[in-house]
Order: C-alpha cells, then structure tokens, then sequence
C-alpha cells in the first residue's frame, strides 16, 4: 500500500510534465503556416481597340490591268495564253482591221476633198471672186473631215492590245475569233515581282485610325507556311467604303518571299494590332488568354490577385465580373471589369476562392500583352 501511494505522488509531476508538452507541442503546430498556393498572372494593360484583331487579307499584284479593246470587232489574233510573260508594248491581240481600213481610206477621201474646197474658197475670196460663207461653210466641212479622219486612224490603232507593263498573262476572258464589244475584258495582265496585301476595315474600327501617326510593326502569315510571318509596309487607305461591304481598305506592301511562289489571289492573315491607330479615347479594352475567362449563371468572371503591402510576392484572390467582345489571336478582348495593371490569374483558377491568400508568380512572357 505505500508502495502504491509513493508511485501515485511519482505520477502526478511526470503527468503534468507530458501535459506541458503536449499542450506546447500543440501551440507550436498552431503556429506553422500552411504553405501559400503559387498562382501564375498575367499584368493586364489596355488596349486602342484594334490591338490583338486581325483580318483576313487578299494578295494582288502592284501593278495589275484589265485589257481590252476600245472599239468592237471581230478577234483575229489572239497572241496570249495564261501564264504568258509580255514586254512593254508587245502586242497582245488584234481585231480583224478590213473594216477599219476601209473606213480610214473613206475618211483620207473626205478629208482631201474638203480640203481643196477650203483652199479654192478662200482664193476665190482672196480674188473678190467668193463669198464669206461659202469660205465658212467649206471650212467647217473641212475641220469635220480632219476630226473624222483622226478617229478613223486612231480606231485602227484601236484594233491593237499593246502591254502597258512587263507582266504576267494571269487569266484570259475569250477566245480566238470571237466578237467582241468595246470595253469588254480580253485578259487580265499583273506584275508579279511587285506584291501587296489588301484587307477589309469595317467604319467601326476605321474611324480610330488616325493618318500620318508613327506606324508599329505589322506582319501577315499564311496558311501554307507553318510557324513563320513576313513584315508589311503600310502603303495607303482609300477614302471612301466599299458601297455594300461598308468597309474601308487598307494596302500593305508585301517584300518577295524567298523560296515560296506567292501569286494574286492568295489569302493571307494580316496582323492588324500594327494598324496605325488613333486614342482609344478612353475605352478600355484589355487582351487575356482566352482560358483564364471563367463562366457560371452569374456570367463571365476572371480571378485577379491584388498584391498586400506588406510583400509584393503575395496576394489576395478576388472575383471581377467581366464583359467581353471578340476571341483574337492574341486573346480574348476583355471590354470591362478589368483594370490595367490589374494581375490576372491565368493558371488554377478552379482553386481560386474569394479572399484566398496566395504566392504571387507574374509571367514575364505574358505581362502586358503588347507587340
């Protein structure tokens, strides 16, 4: 029995010992921080409204002539075949000339007559022996049959297509010995060593571009050619929308490309964040990465992180309800909720919550979203 005693009285310290650290060893658990879920964002900055859009784009050949005929008549020779290369001032094709020529010899025929009349009148008006209107009259006779004879001549100069331009024979209309009509399309002549890219501007966007501003760098790719954009140089805007499209064009300046064969035609994608652009006078449209957009029954949604002022390496998680305009190339075109400078999180988003304390990690290839 005093054995038992002396063992309760060794207990009780021994007891309270472990209690203290037990309770000590709790209290130092309590204090360990769980680690901070590292996020990846994105800086977000505005946009003029035009950044990140592009546009599908037609190539034609700087210098391209539909040919023609200015006076109807029968096809005799046709010279040209597609892909035929010409020299300036080659003939290309000719009417059948019988008719012309017969009409020329008429009109050499009237014009002599009338110039004789006119010189006899005007001796015998010299000599007192003529009349001031008889001399008027053989004179006006005399000035139309010089008009008609100059018309004769040039319509036979007319039965010709000449090439205005060293080129390439891209597509014929009409074949040999067919009748023809004065304008109508014979072949359609290009020179393809001089290349430009033309693309549709809708009023919309075009009234933000502003003319003579400092151009940015522009680029178009092609389907074709995988992984690889070829500079453009802005030529020029035309001034008045297409009547149905009301959309304005843009022309570009396209360099040869060196071992591809691009031809009129083609279609190319015309980066056109590089669009000379005006202010966006105050809208702020902002790029992200499509899939850090998020969407449930309240709408569309992003994450965004605000840095606390105790450590920029750290945040809090917030929720910001957004509107959005069109997917791009570069992104989704976010219209509002976003601010710039705001930190867009773009990884991880299904484990983001409201007020979520987390480690901050800013992809350098992403911040800012400008070319």
């Amino acid at each position: 029995m005093q054995y038992t005693t002396r063992a309760v009285y060794l207990l009780v310290p021994l007891l309270g010992i472990l209690l203290l650290v037990t309770a000590c060893g709790g209290k130092q658990e309590e204090q360990v921080e769980p680690p901070l879920r590292p996020v990846r964002t994105i800086v977000a900055s505005a946009t003029d409204g035009i950044t990140g859009r592009d546009f599908p784009g037609i190539v034609t050949a700087e210098n391209k002539a539909d040919l023609s005929f200015r006076v109807p008549g029968k096809l005799t020779e046709l010279l040209i075949k597609e892909g035929s290369k010409v020299k300036k001032g080659q003939i290309l094709a000719r009417l059948d000339q019988t008719d012309f020529k017969i009409e020329l010899e008429a009109r050499q025929a009237n014009y002599s007559k009338a110039k004789a009349n006119f010189s006899r009148s005007a001796k015998l008006l010299e000599a007192g022996a003529g009349s001031q209107r008889e001399l008027d009259q053989t004179k006006a006779t005399y000035s139309t049959a010089s008009a008609q004879l100059k018309a004769a001549k040039q319509n036979l100069v007319y039965t010709e297509i000449k090439s205005p331009f060293d080129g390439n024979i891209t597509k014929t209309y009409i074949a040999n010995h067919e009748e023809v009509q004065a304008k109508e399309r014979i072949a359609t002549l290009q020179d393809l060593k001089y290349m430009e890219i033309e693309i549709d501007v809708p009023e919309s966007l075009m009234i933000r571009i502003k003319r003579g501003q400092q151009q940015r760098k522009i680029y178009a790719s092609f389907d074709a050619i995988e992984g690889k954009r070829f500079p453009l140089a802005f030529l020029g805007i035309s001034a008045q929308a297409d009547e149905a499209t009301q959309a304005y064009k843009i022309r570009f300046a396209l360099p040869a490309i060196e071992g591809y064969t691009i031809l009129p035609g083609m279609t190319a994608t015309v980066v056109a964040d590089s669009v000379p652009t005006a202010e966006n006078h105050g809208k702020n449209e902002i790029i992200i990465p499509s899939h850090a957009v998020l969407e449930d029954i309240n709408g569309r949604f992003v994450y965004i992180a605000e840095p606390e002022p105790s450590s920029p390496t750290t945040g809090l998680v917030y929720r910001r309800d957004v509107t959005t305009s069109r997917l791009t190339n570069s992104g989704l075109i976010i219209t509002s909720g976003i601010n710039p400078a705001d930190l867009v999180i773009t990884a991880g988003m299904s484990k983001m919550q409201e007020g979520l304390r987390v480690r901050l990690m800013v992809d350098p290839e992403l911040v800012g979203q400008q070319p």
